[in-house]
């Protein structure tokens, strides 16, 4: 990262090469213009978002820390500029000369922790529910991966994060086209490879076919027809090898714990969703359950719910309807 001095440089002043890799970290917040300080309840020290997503949560700590002036809430680019001396460190932040605050600190740390990603549900695009939230939980650890490194991802989510390239995954979008992020697509061998064994080992021999194929020859066209075999009944079982395989992966990691009052409210719209679910099941439909949660350490504007999607078989098509509880 420090090879990229010059780079950051322009978005944090007075960083320099000789500093730890958190400033260089703090200086990509600054880059997109979204340091956001905030105050954990309980904790003395101030703390700012570095990544937030379903699979983690990364923060700042600015240790012994003290802000003068405040940070507002205002749509405008942010400059910063970065001062040691024997005390310590000073942050100052301009915003677009509307509002400029400081932060006195000793030293700068990273407090990352990992969740069970899995189970997690967000249905802002309707049509095949079950395929977009494979694409955000692959653009999850991705991006997981992008910021963190691998030292935070197992060896199976290092093949996980390739799939968020992976074009005729990406044609299922799960969030709308103004808040996408695009990324280059790429055709990355290893995780090709674990898609057609995945396909070998339910017995889908033409999406293995046509996945080697695909390999092979990776045209837009052939992107659209893999596409579109990825939501067919005939190919099911192979759709749901790789759910099963991410939530059985993330459960490696533990989930968000809440306070009491929130896990008794909590606990109501599981069992609601649960009661639905298993409503379904014995109707022999098949279903998942999937939960919205508000992060953990910083609590934002979600609100907690469940969802349970059900499989509707039409006649060549696997689709499927969202129920909501909260």
């Amino acid at each position: 990262m420090t090879d990229n001095i010059e780079q950051y440089k322009n978005c944090l002043d007075g960083l320099t090469k000789d500093m730890p890799e958190e400033f260089f970290k703090l200086a990509q917040v600054f880059e997109l213009s979204v340091f956001e300080p905030i105050h954990m309840e309980g904790k003395k020290d101030i703390y700012a978002a570095y990544l937030m997503n379903d699979a983690v949560e990364s923060y700042f700590v600015f240790e012994q820390s003290v802000m003068t002036g405040s940070y507002k809430e205002l749509e405008c680019e942010q400059t910063a500029s970065i001062v040691h001396d024997d005390n310590g460190y000073m942050l100052i932040v301009n915003q677009s000369g509307e509002n400029r605050f400081t932060i006195r600190f000793t030293n700068l740390h990273m407090q990352t922790t990992c969740f069970d990603y899995g189970c997690m549900g967000h249905f802002w695009v309707k049509g095949y529910e079950y395929l977009r939230q494979l694409e955000y939980q692959f653009a999850d650890i991705r991006d997981k991966y992008r910021y963190l490194g691998k030292d935070f991802c197992t060896e199976q989510e290092l093949i996980f994060m390739q799939l968020a390239d992976f074009p005729p995954i990406k044609k299922f979008r799960s969030v709308p086209e103004q808040y996408y992020v695009p990324y280059p697509d790429s055709v990355y061998p290893e995780a090709v490879r674990y898609l057609i064994e995945t396909a070998e080992n339910v017995g889908d021999k033409k999406m293995s076919a046509k996945l080697e194929h695909y390999q092979r020859k990776p045209t837009a066209f052939q992107c659209n027809v893999l596409a579109r075999m990825f939501h067919k009944k005939a190919h099911s079982r192979f759709v749901d090898k790789i759910i099963a395989d991410m939530r059985a992966i993330s459960a490696g990691y533990p989930q968000r714990t809440f306070k009491e009052q929130e896990k008794q409210h909590y606990k109501k719209v599981h069992q609601k969703a649960e009661n639905a679910m298993n409503s379904f099941l014995q109707k022999g439909q098949a279903c998942l359950l999937y939960r919205e949660e508000p992060f953990m350490y910083a609590k934002d504007s979600i609100t907690y719910k469940e969802h349970v999607l059900v499989f509707k078989n039409g006649l060549l098509n696997r689709k499927c309807e969202i129920y909501t509880f909260e």
